[in-house]
């Protein structure tokens, strides 16, 4: 069978080769219609033109291969690959649809492994909830000047950008729904990146018998909740709130939605959700700095709104 070429692509979708040529290898400095985008998408689709990746690394010094690494520590409560399920697909659909391929990767939080972005010569990093002694590990595999943005982490250096909630504002508003010292309790994974769970716990402003770290431990999920008596709990992220809900009426636990599926809890329970969706704004940081790599952006932190 013929392999379809460039100008195949070209004659379906009604376009020059150059422009197939800039929608394909989403040149940045072209400005496309979206319609013709989409003809050619559709027409390389249609005709299942595959691009030749290897020969596009050598000749354009890149891969457009972007990779999401996330440490999965064996006494999680909840799976990684369960939480970020949708910040991975609605990321996954903006690469696909913007040219860019995604590779996802699990890492060993004890044990790193990053033979991965040296073998596919990743053009950027998404990093998830890693230990800070990494992210320089990761970096220094990368290309000079490729970015390595964090996702739910933290680490005092400017030299990676950083994409959270805004947990610093959805505290406070905490405060003021629950007035009066040590008004609630709060349940939050126990991360692999401990500046970020130390965080968390600093904002709150609450004592150590007010707040939990989940792990895999169900026997000391349920002793926290049954110590807690009538306070209110709040709880980050909606499939750890479901483990406590074995234990607590729906409508007694605030939900702050980080893993972006409110409508997975059931109703009555009061819920925190972004304002924006995690994905976009990663993905959005990410195209920035390929494009600019040393431009003076700003970490994103995304605003949280309390659902009426």
């Amino acid at each position: 069978m013929k392999k379809t070429t460039l100008r195949d692509v070209a004659q379906e979708a009604g376009v020059s080769v150059a422009t197939v040529s800039y929608v394909l290898n989403n040149v940045s400095n072209q400005t496309i219609p979206e319609e013709t985008r989409q003809r050619v998408f559709e027409a390389a689709s249609k005709l299942h033109y595959v691009q030749n990746l290897t020969a596009k690394a050598l000749s354009l010094g890149k891969t457009n291969v972007i990779g999401v690494l996330f440490a999965n520590a064996s006494d999680t409560l909840v799976p990684k690959l369960v939480s970020y399920g949708a910040f991975l697909d609605r990321l996954e659909r903006k690469c696909h649809h913007n040219g860019y391929h995604l590779m996802v990767s699990q890492i060993d939080p004890l044990k790193p492994s990053f033979d991965i972005i040296v073998e596919r010569k990743l053009d950027g990093v998404f990093l998830i909830d890693a230990p800070e002694q990494s992210f320089h590990t990761v970096s220094g595999n990368l290309q000079y000047g490729s970015p390595l943005v964090v996702i739910d982490g933290l680490i005092d250096d400017r030299l990676f950008r950083k994409v959270n909630p805004d947990f610093p504002g959805v505290l406070e508003e905490l405060k003021s729904a629950f007035p009066g010292e040590q008004a609630y309790a709060l349940i939050h994974e126990k991360t692999s990146n401990l500046l970020f769970q130390q965080k968390i716990q600093a904002y709150s402003g609450l004592d150590q018998d007010r707040l939990l770290a989940a792990t895999n431990d169900e026997d000391k999920l349920r002793a926290f909740i049954e110590r807690q008596g009538d306070k209110p709990i709040v709880v980050f992220n909606e499939f750890l709130a479901m483990r406590a809900m074995k234990y607590r009426a729906p409508d007694s636990l605030v939900v702050v939605c980080t893993s972006e599926c409110p409508e997975l809890l059931p109703e009555g329970t009061r819920k925190v959700v972004l304002g924006r969706s995690k994905a976009d704004v990663a993905y959005e940081l990410m195209v920035s700095l390929l494009q600019s790599p040393f431009s003076p952006l700003e970490d994103q932190s995304i605003e949280c709104r309390f659902m009426k």
